[in-house]
């Protein structure tokens, strides 16, 4: 780390921060925030709400400052959290997204949540060389790139998802300078819908460090040890593909006996029905998570909505190999560019792929090792760093020339 103090000043938008929450756009915020503050290369604020469950968006931490690994962050009251009917009023809008009005799509996206009027002062009021907003979904964003008075950059998360065709959003990318995008697939899903491809952008990606601590005997407490299994990591919900995956791993066992397991380790959402075979953990601690990937015969993600999947540099990072859903553009695109994996997109090429990763054991190592190498190449944290601070130097150099800041 620099012992120089960073001269680049940054506040992180995004409805919820903390250790506490695992997976998505807040864990890569923070994963990010941390890395610039631990490599001395920026002074990092996040600004947030007292929010933890992102079902509710309900007042959880207190309202105040703290800091959590070097990073200030500073949390403020949830004015308005999930309202009673927004499941109803998304499924009626996202049936035809562009055809709703502005006011009607900024309503949805009211009930949506959180609204957090403290927040949206902070953001105003802040001086720092630029404001980042991480995903694009959210009210904190949809008004806080409104509200900024410093440039305005943005980690998207896109997903080719029906929300994203919400007119409201149109504005909303308007008003950014410049984009960090995890993928080239998110990159298209954006500059297709969005007149921005003339702006800055970076393809970023996420970093990552192996892990270092402790780990066994979780295996042997959940009666796991020397079981083959595949590992399902993140949160268990229906969107999120985990039902869709105990569904094909059923109907793989059924043609396919063997001792062959499935673990799914993460918040609970949406439970899938039962299964043989199939255990569900729950969230589980780092050291547990470390020895799960570090055991599997491969790791799944099934999800088809994700804009980058640290899980499979987690994977990698393991020399393990990863099977995709192929109705997902950013981690086809991840797994076709690294050789680290496979991909389904039905039943067939399900039980194709599994059998060949979980019996063919030079093949699944081979892809492994591909896999690793690829993570190693591209996503070191020092490395990733480097790139983005130079990515936002320019935007900044140029909204300071536009008279912007």
């Amino acid at each position: 780390m620099s012992h120089e103090e960073p001269d680049l000043s940054l506040a992180y938008v995004v409805p919820r921060y903390g250790v506490e929450i695992i997976g998505g756009a807040e864990n890569a915020t923070r994963m990010l925030a941390e890395a610039l503050v631990r490599l001395g290369r920026a002074k990092v604020e996040v600004l947030t709400t007292t929010a933890l469950s992102i079902d509710t968006w309900a007042n959880h931490f207190p309202v105040g400052t703290e800091n959590i690994n070097g990073v200030v962050v500073r949390r403020f009251a949830v004015d308005s959290g999930r309202l009673p009917g927004f499941a109803g009023a998304t499924k009626r809008a996202l049936a035809a997204p562009a055809a709703q009005s502005l006011e009607e799509a900024a309503e949805l996206i009211r009930m949506q949540g959180p609204v957090s009027g403290g927040l949206l002062q902070a953001i105003a009021a802040s001086r720092h060389d630029a404001v980042l907003f991480y995903p694009y979904l959210y009210h904190p964003t949809v008004e806080g790139t409104r509200a900024a008075r410093v440039p305005v950059i943005m980690h998207p998360a896109a997903h080719d998802e029906p929300v994203i065709d919400l007119p409201i959003f149109e504005q909303v990318f308007a008003r950014v300078s410049g984009f960090a995008y995890q993928t080239a697939a998110e990159r298209k899903i954006v500059e297709s819908r969005f007149q921005v491809a003339h702006k800055p952008s970076i393809n970023l990606g996420m970093g990552f460090e192996p892990y270092s601590g402790p780990s066994g005997g979780f295996l042997a407490e959940i009666r796991m040890k020397n079981r083959p299994f595949v590992l399902c990591l993140g949160r268990v919900d229906a969107p999120k593909g985990t039902t869709l995956l105990v569904d094909l791993f059923r109907e793989y066992k059924e043609r396919n006996p063997s001792d062959l397991q499935l673990v799914l380790a993460g918040p609970i959402s949406i439970s899938p029905n039962p299964a043989p075979d199939v255990h569900l953990l729950g969230p589980v601690s780092d050291a547990a998570k470390e020895e799960l990937l570090a055991e599997c015969s491969a790791l799944i993600s099934p999800s088809a909505f994700e804009s980058f999947a640290i899980v499979l540099l987690e994977a990698w990072s393991h020399r393990k190999p990863v099977l995709v859903n192929a109705l997902c553009a950013a981690t086809t695109e991840q797994v076709q560019r690294s050789g680290g994996g496979l991909s389904f997109d039905g039943f067939e090429t399900f039980e194709a792929a599994l059998s060949i990763l979980a019996t063919e054991a030079d093949t699944a190592a081979a892809l492994g090792q591909a896999g690793w190498r690829y993570a190693m190449n591209r996503y070191h944290w020092p490395d990733l760093i480097e790139r983005y601070v130079g990515f936002l130097r320019h935007v900044i150099t140029a909204e300071a020339r536009r008279g912007l800041s």
